[in-house]
């Protein structure tokens, strides 16, 4: 198995203080990285922006990954286990939305709809059949998990 690349997005609405997002963003990260800015007109005419953090990097991949599983709660892993056949695509990329409020306040939490950071974690597995890339997910979520598990 390997990770192609992940990509975190979330969109600015005209209400909302792009710095804020930008710290929301940052709660994912245990490192330094950059976000790219796009400017957007919404379905209404207003004013949008798209922030995206790209990572290809396999260090940078890693340590992302270690850092998001282990912050997460007992819970959303749980759910996220329970829910893995309908997050990953056809293309092999696993689909997460993480309540942007509470990552804000330094919380990672997984949600299903609503204002979200968006995580699109490309998965490639050899042969590239869904059932092989949703095994490797499970996988990828339970060793990501397990030290921080271990602890008791």
């Amino acid at each position: 198995m390997k990770i192609e690349r992940i990509n975190v997005n979330a969109v600015v609405y005209s209400t909302e203080d792009m710095e804020k997002v930008g710290e929301a963003i940052a709660t994912l990260f245990p490192f330094e990285f950059e976000i790219e800015i796009t400017d957007a007109t919404g379905h209404y005419g207003n004013p949008l922006k798209f922030l995206e953090v790209k990572l290809t990097k396999k260090r940078e991949i890693q340590e992302f990954l270690e850092h998001f599983v282990s912050s997460l709660s007992e819970e959303d892993i749980q759910y996220l286990l329970e829910t893995l056949e309908d997050r990953v695509d056809e293309e092999g990329v696993l689909h997460l939305r993480i309540d942007k409020q509470r990552a804000y306040l330094g919380e990672l939490g997984i949600v299903e709809r609503g204002d979200a950071i968006v995580v699109r974690i490309k998965i490639v597995t050899y042969p590239a059949k869904r059932e092989k890339i949703i095994e490797a997910a499970r996988n990828l979520i339970r060793i990501s998990f397990a030290p921080q598990n271990t602890q008791g």
